[in-house]
């Protein structure tokens, strides 16, 4: 026993040598797992619950800054621990909860690590997706970025290219290049934005921004050496093998293209474009991080005067990015033991010199992995199943989290952010008003103006909501005024649903038992609660449930009551025709809510 001990410690401090680890963070870290190892067995590799611990420990450590302050954790990522302990991400994920268990940690570092998973689960889904999209746009030369990349570097022109030797192929940048720094700028960008880090559609539409911004840099450069001459987005002129020539002042644009063809929004993606890509690249080039005219980015941008020293540049930033918050790092994607620091269920190694082709395939399998995992699809109180339509077709999760966008705007569109004329006329109807003039309790609590009192609940919950929409995430103010919009005509048609329903059901004491109902502030905050999670999973959120009542305040017993009560009465009116044999239509399912959604509301 003491001599596996005795190994273990060997085997921990090699592996904080590698890591030159500071001694305090190491001390701490070995104490701890020698204390949990006292009352826990812990199986498997003692090196995998040591590079836990020692994770852990890094986050938590603190350290003393230049100006004489303090900072939380230290500059050690945790792609470096994983490396130098040979564990795969998905296998410190798997028991990375049953360790702060053990220790107990503190709600912050476990919310922190939770964030963390779903980035990686989130980045999983969208690298797949720039394989993809790559491929299509790009060409590689023999099929592979490496045979493309060998020939570069060789001086000779890859299969299919037009371009001469006297282009100087040798200097200007490759497609492996290409595909590397393309990547490294999304990841680069999109950490910065916690808001479209941990947020599926988002980080998707941000891809369709960052692959729009280098197609438009490769044809305004012809660079037909890159372009994929099959591509269906290429301008018929340049097909035809004329060079490209821009219509003013305005650069190439493909974002509307790349939404239809790769189940993007394009009013989704121009938000993305407007308030996040485009503004943190002109930061980066007043920062003097990337070189050249921010003015010109696309037309620069292949320029071997400055492709080369940006790509250099964007590689560091971004490495210091990941050291400073500690986090893996999103390159692994790209590396040829990818498989292996991913712990994909691969069939088949990939070896050196893997095929493009082959790497997609670790991509689908990391994907499928990750369909099975719930951090994409967070759980609710509600239960019963009998609500689903029919199975839909196959769908990968960047798919179906667009089209439960789509149908969630289908859903809403033509309404206003205001209560309806059918609405109105229970709200102000004699029935509904003379028992609030009449009921003390009642006239207190709500007041003789029915529609007035919702309103105003209703103003109040939204501030709430959006106060804790920018708290949470501080840059999302366009992203939370959007989403706080869908939710209220959510709440609005809810609330009529709901009234309907329970005059049909309740009939001659409906007066009384309506009119105290709508008197509670609990119920209105549960109705848009429940409204609220279905926009907050339609667009794939990190705020997952318990979020909403835990930020509406909103007690778990009445928010079940009203959601197990008249949520099922929603979700039927909305699919009641689809549901019917021989009353489907494709009008009726674009108009009722998602498969995915109302199981989520179901579970």
């Amino acid at each position: 026993m003491m001599a596996n001990s005795s190994s273990d410690r060997d085997r921990y401090e090699e592996m904080c040598r590698n890591l030159n680890m500071d001694e305090a963070t190491q001390t701490a870290a070995w104490t701890e797992y020698e204390r949990i190892s006292g009352n826990f067995t812990m199986e498997g590799d003692k090196l995998h619950w040591l590079a836990r611990a020692l994770y852990v420990a890094c986050r938590t450590a603190v350290v003393a800054t230049v100006d004489g302050g303090e900072s939380r954790g230290n500059s050690v990522s945790l792609t470096q621990i994983l490396r130098n302990a040979h564990l795969s991400l998905i296998e410190f994920f798997r028991k990375i909860n049953n360790w702060m268990d053990m220790v107990n940690t503190d709600r912050s570092l476990r919310e922190r690590i939770e964030a963390l998973e779903r980035k990686f689960e989130v980045t999983s889904c969208v690298f797949q997706k720039y394989d993809k999209i790559f491929r299509d746009m790009f060409r590689y030369g023999g099929g592979t970025i490496e045979s493309s990349a060998a020939s570069a570097a060789a001086g000779t022109p890859s299969t299919g290219t037009t371009r001469s030797r006297k282009s100087k192929s040798s200097k200007a940048c490759s497609p492996r290049e290409l595909h590397r720094f393309c990547w490294t700028l999304y990841i680069y960008v999109k950490g910065h934005f916690p808001s479209v880090n941990g947020d599926l559609v988002n980080s998707h539409h941000l891809l369709l921004c960052c692959m729009d911004t280098f197609f438009a840099g490769a044809l305004v450069n012809n660079r037909r050496d890159l372009l994929n001459p099959e591509f269906k987005g290429l301008p018929e002129s340049f097909k035809e093998g004329n060079n490209y020539k821009p219509e003013g002042e305005n650069n190439p644009c493909v974002v509307d293209f790349l939404c239809e063809r790769y189940n993007g929004i394009s009013r989704e993606a121009r938000a993305v474009r407007e308030h996040y890509w485009r503004p943190y690249l002109k930061k980066l080039y007043a920062e003097k991080v990337l070189k050249g005219d921010e003015e010109s980015f696309v037309i620069n941008l292949f320029e071997m005067a400055h492709f080369h020293s940006n790509n250099k540049s964007i590689c560091h930033e971004y490495e210091q990015f990941v050291l400073s918050k500690g986090e893996f790092d999103e390159h692994i994607f790209l590396g040829e033991n990818s498989h292996r620091e991913i712990g994909t269920p691969a069939k088949s190694s990939v070896a050196r010199n893997t095929p493009f082709e082959a790497r997609s395939k670790v991509s689908r399998n990391l994907a499928r992995h990750f369909e099975k995992a719930s951090a994409l699809s967070p759980l609710t109180p509600l239960t019963g199943r009998n609500y689903l339509p029919e199975k839909e077709a196959h769908t990968t999760p960047v798919s179906n989290a667009t089209q439960s966008v789509l149908k969630l705007q289908t859903l809403v569109s033509g309404c206003q952010r205001k209560p309806g004329s059918a609405l109105l006329a229970l709200l102000q109807s004699d029935t509904m008003t003379r028992p609030l003039i009449t009921r003390p309790f009642v006239s207190r609590t709500f007041g003789s103006d029915l529609t007035t009192s919702v309103e105003t609940r209703l103003e109040r919950l939204k501030k709430t909501i959006f106060e804790g929409l920018c708290e949470s995430v501080g840059e999302m103010t366009e992203f939370a005024q959007q989403r706080v919009a869908i939710a209220t005509v959510l709440y609005y048609k809810f609330l009529e649903l709901i009234l309907n329903a329970e005059r049909a059901r309740l009939k001659e004491s409906f007066q009384s038992s309506v009119s105290i109902l709508l008197a509670m502030d609990v119920f209105h905050a549960s109705v848009f609660a429940c409204c609220f999670e279905i926009v907050l999973f339609s667009y794939n959120s990190p705020f997952c449930f318990p979020w909403i009542i835990d930020n509406l305040k909103i007690p778990p017993y009445h928010f079940y009551k009203v959601a197990i009560t008249h949520c099922p009465t929603v979700v039927a009116s909305n699919l009641s025709y689809s549901l019917l044999p021989g009353h489907r239509s494709d009008h009726q399912e674009e108009k009722s809510l998602s498969r995915s959604l109302v199981k989520h509301l179901n579970q």
